[in-house]
């Protein structure tokens, strides 16, 4: 649906434009408005079924696994010893 827009404000629009990297009024306009939704549209909306966001994947991954040699207790018993300190 077509919408006429006033800005009140060409100076802000124009650092918009530029931070999105938009080529048009248009285009700049669309992008906001999906920046908008997306940083406040509830999470629950955005995760599809009990799908995970990839952060928590990301971030439950990047921790390296055990050395060889190291069992499970030991990782433990060694983490344990270095929060004393």
């Amino acid at each position: 649906m077509p919408m006429i827009v006033e800005i009140e404000n060409p100076a802000k629009f124009k650092r918009v434009r530029t931070l999105l990297g938009a080529k048009s009024d248009a285009e700049t306009l669309d992008r906001a408005l999906e920046k908008v939704i997306d940083d406040y549209e509830p999470i629950k909306k955005r995760i599809n079924g009990n799908d995970l966001p990839e952060a928590y994947w990301e971030d439950l991954f990047s921790d390296p696994p055990l050395p060889r040699g190291h069992s499970a207790s030991q990782a433990i018993v060694d983490e344990r010893n270095e929060d004393r300190f």
